[in-house]
């Protein structure tokens, strides 16, 4: 065991923190760390779970290396979900395990892994794989960032910034030590800042034209936080100033923030424009929201198409939000569903009180509310933990014409 009695304070400055789960990989680990330069190092008997629960503590500080054993897990690409999820981006992770398996191996290194290490381990091993990476290995290898979600609509009052803010603060809310990026696109008049209690200002125009000064300090002055835990960034730009930033000002921006949090949330307001693509061209997850209309339907198929059609997509799930009162005469859930191409991931009944509560007051979602079921569904489906569709709106009568319409929006 290396340094076994390190306070809290001295977290801080690991460089590298192992979780091995059998005698043989600690001393082999061990033994190989006294013969380095690493500086602060520690190893600890434990799996994944245990590094895990190592993290959650509010006194433990992420090292800048860590090693996890995953050997007899079965659902690993579920369980470094969660490790990152409790795990600074920035963080080097590398994998210990007992499957030589060269399909978890790359799958692995395009999760961000730095490498994987089958038991069992050796000092030759340990030297290759906490060298400098230039290896092969780096061809496949992803930079581990946070994962960044667009969330855009298929047409105007939707509700995509009471969802996009509203998600922003659940998974701050719920992810343990997790940091979330809320950035509203709406440069004349987002009001996601204001939703979530936090002041506005030009703060996102300021980035976008320095995105060459982009430093954590720079970022940490910048951006608006109560908590240090969920952040927000905005502008209010007067209606007579026209912005246009740098062709890949918004992709650079992405790229550093992902580097401090756990995920970014853009908020997109219009589906179209170089701002919109240059989201979905960064982005690893999308959320388009809807409504059960057949202008929705028509609108949400193009969009669908419109990000599907890139080289490396994003994930993309279809929201339906009934973001007004039931009516006779609106689209049948069921109709609306079978005229697309892609299934509803989550389905947010009309709520008449704690959307508009939650955005006069800047407070979060009353845990009892309607819509507030259905962001912490979309939430669980983002991060993986388990999530369940959530409580289908109200279904009105299907009406021939209607249907006939919606199935008309395929071609």
């Amino acid at each position: 065991m290396i340094a076994p009695s390190k306070t809290r304070d001295d977290t801080r400055n690991l460089n590298l923190l192992g979780f091995v789960g059998d005698a043989g990989s600690e001393g082999e680990l061990t033994r190989f760390l006294k013969t380095t330069v690493l500086g602060s190092t520690q190893v600890e008997r434990g799996s994944i779970e245990t590094a895990i629960q190592w993290l959650k503590r509010s006194g433990n500080h992420s090292p800048q290396r860590l090693l996890v054993d995953i050997s007899g897990i079965t659902n690993v690409l579920d369980e470094l979900d969660r490790l990152a999820n409790v795990c600074e981006p920035s963080v080097q992770v590398y994998v210990v395990g007992d499957r030589n398996d060269v399909g978890l191996y790359r799958s692995l290194l395009q999760r961000g892994v730095q490498d994987y290490i089958v038991k069992p381990i050796s000092a030759e091993l340990l030297r290759r794989s906490l060298g400098d990476g230039s290896d092969a290995a780096s061809a496949v290898r992803q930079v581990r960032n946070g994962r960044v979600v667009a969330i855009s609509g298929a047409r105007g009052g939707v509700g995509v910034t009471s969802v996009a803010a509203h998600l922003a603060r659940e998974l701050a809310s719920e992810g343990g030590r997790r940091r979330v990026a809320y950035v509203d696109l709406n440069l004349y008049d987002g009001n996601g800042a204001s939703l979530l209690g936090l002041a506005g200002g030009n703060a996102l125009v300021e980035v976008l034209g320095n995105v060459n000064h982009l430093d954590p300090q720079y970022l940490e002055r910048t951006l608006n936080t109560r908590d240090n835990r969920l952040y927000a960034l905005c502008a209010e730009l007067e209606y007579s100033e026209s912005f246009v930033p740098d062709g890949n000002a918004l992709a650079d921006l992405l790229n550093v923030l992902g580097q401090h949090f756990h995920y970014i949330i853009l908020d997109v307001p219009e589906s179209g424009g170089a701002l919109a693509n240059e989201a979905y061209a960064n982005a690893s997850l999308a959320c388009i929201i809807a409504d059960q209309t057949v202008h929705s339907a028509r609108t949400l198929i193009r969009l669908m198409r419109h990000i599907q059609g890139r080289n490396r997509p994003p994930t993309t799930h279809i929201v339906l939000n009934q973001s007004r009162a039931p009516a006779r005469g609106a689209v049948h859930t069921r109709d609306f569903t079978s005229a697309l191409e892609w299934p509803v991931a989550v389905s947010i009944p009309f709520d008449a009180q704690a959307p508009l509560m939650t955005e006069n007051l800047g407070d979060p979602l009353p845990a009892r509310s309607d819509f507030g079921r259905g962001v912490r569904a979309l939430a669980a489906l983002l991060t993986g933990e388990g999530a369940t569709a959530g409580k289908r709106a109200p279904q009105s009568q299907g009406q021939g014409g209607l249907f006939a319409r919606l199935r008309g929006a395929r071609s």
